[in-house]
C-alpha cells in the first residue's frame, strides 16, 4: 500500500498545483498546520499526481467510503469506530485541517481511515474506480454565498455524473447543511437526475444508529445546533438508472 506522509518543507512543495486551484480560496478553511500535529502515516499529500483510492486502502476492507471536506476530522474519527469493516478516506483541500484530522485519527488507534490533501471532486473523477464506493459524505460544505462564486460549489449541475460514476448502485450520497439556499440547490441538483433518489427512510435509519454512521458528528453541526440553526440532512440513494 502506498502512503506518503505530508512532511515536505515549503521550499520543496510545488508552487502551483492545478488540482488544488479549481475553486479558488477556501473561505472557511484557513487553519495553519500546528507544531503539535503529528499525523504520521495517516496523512497523504496528493500533489499533482495523487495515488488512487485502491493504492491507499489496505487489504481486507469490504466497504469503501469518502468524506469530502472533513475539516477537523470529527466524523472521520467517529465513523472509523462505528464501522470497523469500512475504510473511510477524508479528502480535505486545506493542509492544516487535514493535518489536525489525521493527528486525531492516529491518536484514536484505528487504522481503517486516512486523510488526503486533494481536490475532492477531481479525486472522485480520476482516482476512484467506477462503482467502488459505498457512500460519499459531504457535510456543511462552503456555500460560496456570493453569486459570482456559485460555480465553485461542490454541488453544481455536473456533480451528479461524478457521484454516479463513483458510487455503486445501492450506495448513498449523504449531505448535511445549515444553509437553506444551498440545501435547496442540492435537493434540486440531486433530485433532477435519474441516478439518485432521496431516501427518507435511510435518513431516519442512520440518525437512529447514532454518531459515525452518517451526518454526525461534525464541528459545524455542534456549533450550529448550539446556535439554534436548522440542520437539513439528506440521503440520496444511487440507483441503476
Amino acid at each position: 500500500m502506498l502512503r506518503t506522509q505530508m512532511s515536505l518543507p515549503d521550499s520543496e512543495r510545488p508552487a502551483f498545483n492545478p488540482r488544488m486551484h479549481q475553486g479558488g480560496k477556501l473561505s472557511f478553511r484557513s487553519r495553519v498546520q500546528d507544531e503539535d500535529d503529528d499525523p504520521g502515516e495517516f496523512l497523504v499529500f496528493g500533489g499533482q499526481n495523487p495515488p488512487t483510492l485502491r493504492e491507499l486502502v489496505p487489504a481486507g476492507h469490504q466497504h469503501l467510503e469518502i468524506e469530502i471536506g472533513p475539516g477537523k476530522g470529527a466524523f472521520v474519527v467517529a465513523a472509523t469506530e462505528a464501522k470497523p469493516d469500512t475504510f473511510l478516506l477524508g479528502i480535505e483541500a486545506a493542509p492544516g485541517y487535514a493535518s489536525m484530522a489525521a493527528t486525531r485519527l492516529r491518536l484514536s488507534g484505528r487504522t481503517n481511515g486516512l486523510l488526503l490533501v486533494d481536490n475532492g471532486k477531481l479525486y472522485l473523477q480520476d482516482r476512484v474506480v467506477e462503482g467502488d464506493l459505498d457512500a460519499v459524505h459531504v457535510y456543511f460544505p462552503d456555500p460560496w454565498p456570493k453569486r459570482r462564486h456559485k460555480g465553485r460549489r461542490f454541488f453544481t449541475d455536473e456533480v451528479t455524473a461524478v457521484l454516479a460514476r463513483a458510487i455503486r448502485p445501492g450506495g448513498y450520497l449523504y449531505f448535511a447543511s445549515d444553509n437553506a439556499a444551498y440545501s435547496g440547490q442540492v435537493a434540486r441538483v440531486m433530485g433532477s437526475t435519474a441516478w439518485f433518489f432521496r431516501d427518507e427512510d435511510e435518513e431516519a435509519r442512520v440518525v437512529a444508529l447514532g454518531p459515525g454512521h452518517a451526518f454526525s458528528p461534525t464541528n459545524f453541526e455542534r456549533k450550529y445546533i448550539e446556535e439554534g440553526r436548522v440542520i437539513r440532512r439528506y440521503a440520496f440513494r444511487r440507483i441503476d438508472a
